[in-house]
């Protein structure tokens, strides 16, 4: 019994990296956390030096449940000799870069339980524990945590023609993206599309020909990131949303859409500036346009080129683009990992083929009340529009390690009300 894991956290992404850093609080927990990547890396391959975090510094991986944390950010700043450099900046909100290098400084601080280059191939179940398997060991653990993260989201239609001139921009192939004298279109108008796009007007690539960048959305919309609409992101929100019916909750989140997804509001001011300057002072080489209310339908490849069939749903006209180079910024879905078929009989799922996800952050299965599977970024339409984002991991983190310590390691409801109040007066 002394080798068995209280709690086993497969990915290591921020969500999981916190609820590791999180869970130390309680000393008598054991938890190991694996990941198949060699270290910590989130979404670098779309990390530009201008690529801006959307959420305030302070909102890191513990500081909300636990200030104290040697797992903070301010800690960070301080062990690196950064504390006042960083203050002399006055940023509320850092770059995804500075994000990344923080957590990697995280992860290295807890080495005995971050397993990288350790890929989960195999899970069981046998009633009393899981089994999960890597190439080299086999663990037993009372509880596991999935935080495998995102996959890049790619048009159905589209896949036939992924390569190195028609691809995701999470991808390899961005990296090596030469776009000296083409042609660019660039599918997607959230804050990727609009990072790429800024990035090929200031040449990272080359000098393109041209570069296009085609929205379904009606404007380049910006994120709402007003003081009340941020009552969104906040743990009493997330409880009362909790209890409400499943489908006024999709409604909810539907609505509440550029509370999250939008793009950052400095971020749009400066690329409109700098299009500005572009075409009204040196009259850039590069033609560029922005072509929101379109839809990507269909693409063929012709003679060395793509023709891209857009529909217009501002005209209600079709419309045809040539691209040398085409990429998706099509945005991330979840995916569930391969490794849960063996027990997948034991889930439940709801019509969507979705976890079905308890306020603990648990799922719904057949299993002993023993033994839980916790989900990471898989309940959205149950908990509510912060879940993808990083606003309230730490809290989630402290909602999970309640429920593995199976008492209170964190007071996680003594938060002062919200002004905006949901509930029956």
């Amino acid at each position: 019994m002394d080798n068995i894991l209280d709690l086993a956290g497969i990915g290591i992404g921020p969500f999981n990296l916190s609820l590791a850093a999180v869970s130390e609080k309680n000393k008598f927990l054991k938890t190991h956390f694996f990941d198949e990547k060699p270290l910590f890396q989130w979404h670098s391959e779309i990390i530009f030096p201008d690529s801006d975090m959307q959420t305030a510094f302070l909102k890191d991986l513990v500081t909300g449940v636990d200030p104290t944390s040697p797992y903070s950010f301010l800690n960070y700043l301080v062990q690196n000799g950064l504390f006042h450099s960083f203050m002399n900046t006055n940023r509320n909100v850092v770059t995804r870069k500075e994000f990344e290098l923080y957590c990697q400084w995280v992860a290295q601080q807890m080495p005995e339980k971050l397993s990288f280059n350790s890929k989960i191939e195999t899970l069981r179940y046998d009633g009393k524990f899981f089994t999960i398997e890597n190439k080299e060991k086999k663990f037993k653990t009372k509880n596991i945590c999935i935080g495998t993260g995102i996959s890049p989201k790619i048009p159905a239609f589209t896949v036939p023609y992924i390569s190195k001139t028609f691809f995701h921009a999470k991808s390899a192939f961005l990296e090596s993206l030469n776009t000296h004298n083409k042609s660019i279109v660039i599918i997607g108008g959230g804050q990727t599309g609009i990072e790429v796009f800024r990035n090929i007007l200031k040449e990272k690539w080359g000098c393109a020909e041209s570069v296009t960048l085609v929205s379904s959305r009606p404007n380049l919309e910006p994120l709402d990131e007003s003081a009340f609409t941020n009552e969104y992101f906040s743990p009493n929100y997330a409880e009362d949303f909790f209890t409400i019916n499943i489908e006024l909750k999709k409604q909810i989140v539907n609505y509440q859409k550029l509370s999250s997804d939008g793009n950052t509001p400095a971020y749009l001011q400066n690329l409109y500036n700098e299009l500005y300057y572009a075409q009204n002072v040196v009259n850039s080489q590069i033609n560029f346009k922005i072509l929101p209310y379109r839809r990507l339908e269909s693409v063929s490849n012709t003679n060395s080129y793509y023709e891209l069939c857009l529909s217009n749903h501002f005209t209600q006209k079709k419309e045809r683009l040539n691209a040398d180079i085409v990429i998706l910024c099509t945005g991330f879905e979840n995916s569930i990992p391969k490794f849960i078929n063996s027990i997948k009989h034991y889930i439940h799922f709801d019509e969507s083929n979705c976890f079905q996800v308890n306020k603990d952050f648990s799922i719904q299965w057949e299993g002993s009340v023993n033994n839980k599977i916790f989900v990471q970024n898989f309940s959205r339409y149950e908990h509510g529009i912060f879940e993808p984002q990083t606003s309230l991991m730490a809290w989630r983190s402290a909602v999970i390690t309640n429920a593995i310590s199976q008492k209170t390691i964190y007071q996680i409801n003594n938060f002062a009300p919200n002004f905006l109040s949901y509930e029956s007066v």
